[in-house]
C-alpha cells in the first residue's frame, strides 16, 4: 500500500464537513485531526466522522507530528492568518474561497507556502474539474477558436444570499469586514478562476465595475449587512482580451449559469457544451448534453492530495488564486470610486 496523507480540517461548519466526507473516499488520504471554535461544532463533526484528535485551537491542530497537510474552510477573514501558519509548521494547504480579504493576504499566503516549500491549493478552482471545462480547455488548447478576444460568465441566483436565503445561520457572509464582500468574491471567484484556467496565462490590466444591493422586499436584520447582492465586472487583459463577469446573490430572474468564449475562427458554450464554428462555409454547431462528472468536491480533495504525495503543482495553485484576487479587488475599488481602475492602483 502506498503511502497515506494525513489531513486535518480546520473549521467544521457545513463546508468543513464536505471536505470531511471527500476525504473519506479517498484512497490515499485520510482526515485524522479537526478545529473548530465551536465546540458543539466540533463534537458534532468528531461524532459523525469518527475523528479523535479534535481542538478547540488550530494551533494545536498544527503542532500534531504525524499531520501532513490541512483544509482551511473558515470564514474568509482567518484564511491568511492560518495558512501562513500552517505554512511554517510544514502542512500543505488547501484554503476555501475566497482565498482572502484581498490581494495584500493573498500574495502573504503564496509567499509563505512558497517558503516553507509546501503546496498551496485553493477551492475558488473547483469549476476546473469540471467535464466541460477539461473539453473546453482542450478546444482552446487545439486552436479551434482561434483568437480569443471576448468571454461572457454570469452566475444569477434569483434568491440565494446566504445568511439571509440559504445558510441562514452564517451571518458573517453579510459582514464585509468578515467575507471580504458578497456576490462577487463569493460566488464570482468561481467564474474568474475559471476563465483564467480556460484562457491560460492571461495578465488582467484593469476593471470597470458596479455594484447593488436592495433586491426585493426590505430586510430586517439584526446583524450587519454592507456587501453586494449582484456585481457587474468588466475586465481588460494584456492582448486586447476582455472578459465581463456578472454575479448575483439575488435577482429578479431566473437563477442560472452561462459561461461563453469567442473566438475568430469559433466559439463555445459551456452549458450544455457547444462548439460554434463554420464546415465548408456553412455555420455549424456540435453539442455534447450529457456529459458524465463525478463529485467536484471529491475530484477537488483528489486533486490536492495527489499534488502532496506526488510533489507536484496542484490543479489548483495559489499563484492563480492570487490572480483572483487582483481581479476582485480592481472591482471593488472601482465600483467604490465609480471609474476604471488599473492593477497597478491596488
Amino acid at each position: 500500500m502506498g503511502r497515506i496523507l494525513n489531513v486535518g480540517v480546520i473549521g467544521v461548519g457545513v463546508i468543513g464537513k464536505s471536505h470531511l466526507q471527500a476525504l473519506t473516499v479517498q484512497k490515499n488520504a485520510k482526515a485524522i485531526a479537526i478545529a473548530d471554535i465551536n465546540e458543539e461544532t466540533l463534537k458534532t463533526a468528531a461524532k459523525q466522522f469518527k475523528i479523535k484528535k479534535c481542538f478547540r485551537d488550530y494551533h494545536d491542530l498544527l503542532a500534531l507530528k504525524d499531520l501532513d497537510a490541512v483544509i482551511v474552510a473558515t470564514p474568509p477573514f482567518n484564511h491568511a492568518e492560518i495558512t501562513c501558519n500552517a505554512a511554517s509548521a510544514g502542512k500543505h494547504v488547501l484554503c476555501e474561497k475566497p482565498m482572502a480579504m484581498n490581494t495584500k493576504e493573498a500574495a502573504e499566503m503564496v509567499s509563505a507556502c512558497r517558503k516553507a516549500g509546501v503546496k498551496l491549493g485553493i477551492c475558488s478552482a473547483r469549476s476546473r474539474l469540471t467535464p466541460q471545462a477539461e473539453m473546453a480547455k482542450r478546444y482552446i488548447s487545439e486552436g479551434k477558436l482561434g483568437r480569443i478576444y471576448y468571454a461572457r460568465f454570469t452566475s444569477i441566483r434569483w434568491r440565494g444570499r446566504p445568511g439571509i436565503d440559504i445558510l441562514k445561520e452564517s451571518k458573517w457572509f453579510l459582514d464585509s469586514s468578515k467575507a471580504g464582500g458578497g456576490a462577487l468574491i463569493d460566488i464570482g471567484c468561481y467564474d474568474i478562476d475559471l476563465a483564467l484556467y480556460l484562457l491560460g496565462d492571461i495578465q488582467p490590466i484593469s476593471a470597470t465595475a458596479m455594484m447593488f444591493r436592495g433586491v426585493g422586499r426590505p430586510l430586517k436584520l439584526e446583524t450587519k449587512y454592507d456587501v453586494e447582492e449582484y456585481s457587474s465586472v468588466f475586465v481588460r487583459f494584456k492582448g486586447g482580451l476582455a472578459i465581463s463577469f456578472e454575479t448575483a446573490w439575488a435577482a429578479n430572474i431566473n437563477s442560472y449559469q452561462e459561461a461563453i468564449v469567442f473566438g475568430s475562427d469559433g466559439g463555445l458554450r459551456l452549458n450544455p457544451f457547444t462548439y460554434f464554428g463554420e464546415e465548408d462555409g456553412r455555420c455549424m454547431a456540435t453539442s455534447y448534453l450529457d456529459i458524465p462528472a463525478g463529485p467536484i468536491q471529491n475530484l477537488l480533495v483528489e486533486d490536492f492530495v495527489n499534488a502532496c504525495l506526488e510533489d507536484k503543482q496542484p490543479k489548483t495553485p495559489g499563484e492563480d488564486g492570487l490572480k483572483v484576487m487582483q481581479i476582485i479587488d480592481m472591482a471593488y475599488k472601482s465600483a467604490k470610486l465609480e471609474r476604471e481602475i488599473k492593477i497597478d492602483e491596488i
